[in-house]
């Protein structure tokens, strides 16, 4: 097969053709594939459907740009692959273009092929388009799998349905394993379309396109009666767990549902039927990007800036000119240099618990990290590389070019079965929860696990079992609680992780912290990074010291007296003028506990739970850097619904009542702070929370099972009066915004008194 470009410096592809090049189909005469240096994102769906729209209106879409491949070079596909290929003659090395491509062939039949992040385009033909757009168009997500809600106009983000629409969603389709069945149902269509196809098979069908639409009219039709009426016998027979009004909601939904006029609008059709007919002889302009460009100058690869002249020309043009991250950089220059490298990242991500932890660039990076202080440093030349928590571009570059061996040693350090995988190992190992090891991490509370905490574990691990082959001998569970420990007491109490981290190596290759245990020494790093001059962590207080500390009004940081007259927000963290420094210390760790983020995500609770989500989500993927695909949500005890600000007239609401001292509001921050505490939210299943919706809290403590996994011991008082009465669940008196408010703390201070006693099984320890 000859050269695509022939020596033209431009060259007009037909669309069609990049599409099954680039889609890997079996009769096409080329591949499109991506180069070693490229890195792996994903456009958001509004992103998506502005580039199909202009697609569908015949504008351009703007120049790609590629390079022929040179026959021994590795490359990565588009779609669906994850392991690297060689390179054959005519092969298409995408250097510019790549995010286009993938949403191109996101609504192209025979197109983008991803399980790990499935996506579909839907096309309504019965609805208005929004804003600017030709057609109104759907967007559906492994993460979204029932579509987005209603936007007014193209080119903005797409919102997440309503979350009462989403357990409605949830409640018709059940479970739903595998999105791309789902999607493929007759039934289906988005939620708030009205009849929506996907692009694939209106592409697919283009040539006679009403017939097909009318035809899959009526099927979707009777397939949608014949759910509706599995339905109604299901609510016929129906026990106490489906309410009367959801039955009524659900029944509402399903006739709202019907199509009342089975015809289309036979204009649009037609255009859009051209539209799909012009898509076959759409072109844009292919730009050359000649090798010798980026082919790096070997004679001066030693004494000049390491940066590949690739990277350089992938940071020019694919990014505008901005800088690549440290991340990115590090492991584009490594896998340029290493084309072995990409396979042998993704082999380490093949086992769970990694996978769970590591993106492949943070992999990369703790592998980078770990194989610097294996490096005989001495034996280079130039400056010396010292440890670094956040190696940066200048300090790799300098690294390579004096250390010309680092390449080979990443290699062994990377590679399967090599080191760095033992010892990743044995350490997630100790780390994990099992039936004998209750006071583990399950695998969706890995990410607990700050990353360069971790790294401090592994290096004392490298140090205290150099040989390949060397490994613990006896693995106790105080020494697998030494190491959970650190990193659950260091995620809580550690200021700067980089930081702290760097210090706590520096300390392990100095003193005997190596030879005179067995067990990982985290108290004796924990009190050294306390008790520096400047603390990179604050101790973490004793339930019995921290309920005994005041605010600087003189209450109990832990729980308010019973005459308080409202509600305590962040004042509750206010400490006194005369406090000490340990005090304000100890106060500032409980602040973290009460609410670290000032939202109502509360990763810690992964721990907390452990039981209960190490048996619901055991069987579900734990996968890094995907937070909106995880299996469970942060719900709220007391639903956000029921206290977030209610306006409605002539009604108290909760934030009605803020702490006063007179007629002086001294603190109007309570009802947020005290909603979103960590005392008033739990981890649960996905599809549970949305079943549950804005059930009260008196009617969830109803079922032990659900007391039980959120937590939720002992007396239920304050509870039952926090959730008011069932049909006026929005109105709020001070009565009940006091027991809402004794209900948060006295759940939020037993959590940390379990916290601490997990960890330390109730001794006097602590930092």
């Amino acid at each position: 097969m000859n050269g695509f470009f022939e020596g033209k410096s431009v060259v007009n592809v037909r669309l069609e053709d990049w599409m099954k090049w680039a889609s890997g189909q079996s009769d096409a005469v080329r591949r499109v594939m991506l180069p070693m240096i490229q890195r792996g994102s994903v456009w958001k769906p509004h992103k998506v459907l502005d580039l199909w729209d202009t697609l569908l209106r015949g504008m351009p879409i703007g120049a790609m740009m590629a390079s022929e491949s040179s026959k021994d070079e590795k490359l990565v596909a588009i779609v669906g692959e994850r392991n690297t290929s060689m390179a054959v003659t005519g092969d298409i090395g995408l250097i510019d273009g790549q995010q286009r491509t993938l949403a191109m062939l996101a609504g192209w039949p025979q197109g983008l092929i991803n399980p790990l992040r499935p996506f579909a385009i839907w096309l309504d033909l019965m609805d208005k388009a929004q804003g600017e757009y030709k057609f109104r168009m759907w967007a559906t997500t492994r993460a979204q799998p029932f579509g987005y809600a209603r936007a007014n106009a193209g080119g903005q983000p797409l919102g997440k349905l309503d979350r009462h629409k989403l357990r409605f969603a949830n409640e018709i389709w059940g479970k739903h394993e595998d999105v791309q069945t789902l999607w493929a149902k007759p039934e289906f269509m988005p939620w708030e379309s009205v009849f929506a196809l996907p692009m694939t098979e209106l592409l697919a069908n283009k040539e006679s396109l009403l017939p097909f639409i009318e035809k899959r009219m009526r099927d979707h039709q009777e397939a949608w009666m014949k759910h509706e009426q599995e339905w109604k016998e299901k609510l016929d027979n129906a026990q106490e767990d489906i309410s009367s009004k959801t039955k009524e909601d659900i029944a509402r939904y399903f006739n709202e549902k019907k199509i009342a006029d089975l015809s289309v609008d036979t204009k649009q059709v037609a255009s859009l039927e051209s539209c799909l007919r012009n898509l076959l002889d759409y072109e844009f302009p292919l730009i050359h990007v000649r090798r010798e460009t980026f082919d790096e100058d070997k004679a001066n690869s030693q004494d000049s800036n390491i940066d590949p002249p690739l990277a350089i020309l992938f940071k020019r043009i694919g990014t505008g000119g901005e800088p690549l991250s440290n991340a990115d950089y590090v492991y584009s220059v490594i896998k340029h240099h290493s084309s072995k490298v990409h396979d042998m990242v993704e082999a380490l991500l093949e086992d769970k618990k990694i996978r769970a932890i590591f993106t492949p660039t943070s992999l990369v990076m703790s592998a980078v990290r770990l194989s610097i202080l294996a490096l005989k440093v001495e034996d280079g030349k130039g400056q010396k590389i010292t440890d670094s928590a956040k190696i940066d571009k200048a300090t790799f570059a300098r690294l390579v070019r004096n250390h010309p061996e680092f390449i080979e040693l990443f290699e062994n350090t990377i590679q399967r079965g090599g080191w760095f995988e033992a010892s990743l190992n044995k350490v997630l190992d100790n780390l994990s929860y099992n039936s004998d090891f209750r006071e583990g991490l399950p695998e969706h509370a890995l990410c607990l696990i700050p990353i360069p905490l971790l790294e401090t574990i592994l290096a004392w691990h490298m140090l205290k079992y150099p040989s390949d082959g060397e490994t613990v001998t006896k693995v106790t569970k105080h020494h697998r609680l030494c190491m959970v420990r650190f990193t659950l007491q260091g995620n809580l109490c550690i200021l700067d992780y980089d930081k702290a981290s760097e210090l706590a190596i520096k300390k392990l290759q100095e003193d005997n912290y190596i030879t005179k245990s067995e067990s990982f020494p985290d108290q004796e790093l924990m009190k050294y990074l306390c008790e520096l001059e400047k603390p990179v962590a604050y101790p973490l207080p004793n339930p019995k010291y921290l309920e005994e500390i005041e605010d600087v009004y003189g209450f109990k940081i832990t729980d308010s007296p019973s005459g308080i007259n409202g509600l305590r927000g962040w004042s509750r963290f206010v400490s006194k003028e005369t406090a000490d420094n340990d005090h304000r210390k100890h106060v500032e760790i409980y602040k973290r506990w009460w609410n670290r983020r000032r939202g109502h995500i509360h990763p810690m609770l992964l721990w907390l739970q452990r039981d209960y989500v190490f048996q619901a989500f055991v069987e579900k993927p734990a996968l890094a850097g995907m937070d909106e695909e995880t299996p469970y949500d942060f719900d709220h005890i007391l639903p956000s619904a029921h206290w977030a600000d209610w306006r409605g007239k002539g009604k108290d609401k909760f934030s009605d009542y803020p702490l006063k001292d007179g007629d002086k509001v001294i603190d109007d921050s309570g009802y947020w702070h005290i909603g979103n505490s960590i005392g008033n939210i739990h981890v649960l299943k996905s599809e549970e929370n949305r079943s549950l919706g804005e059930t009260s809290a008196s009617k969830k403590l109803e079922n032990p099972d659900f007391m039980k996994n959120a937590l939720i011991h002992g007396d239920k008082d304050f509870w039952n009066k926090a959730s008011g009465s069932e049909n006026e669940s929005r109105i709020w008196k001070i009565d009940r915004a006091l027991a809402f408010q004794c209900a948060v703390e006295q759940r939020s201070f037993a959590l940390y008194t379990k916290f601490y006693n997990d960890l330390f099984s109730g001794s006097e320890n602590g930092c």
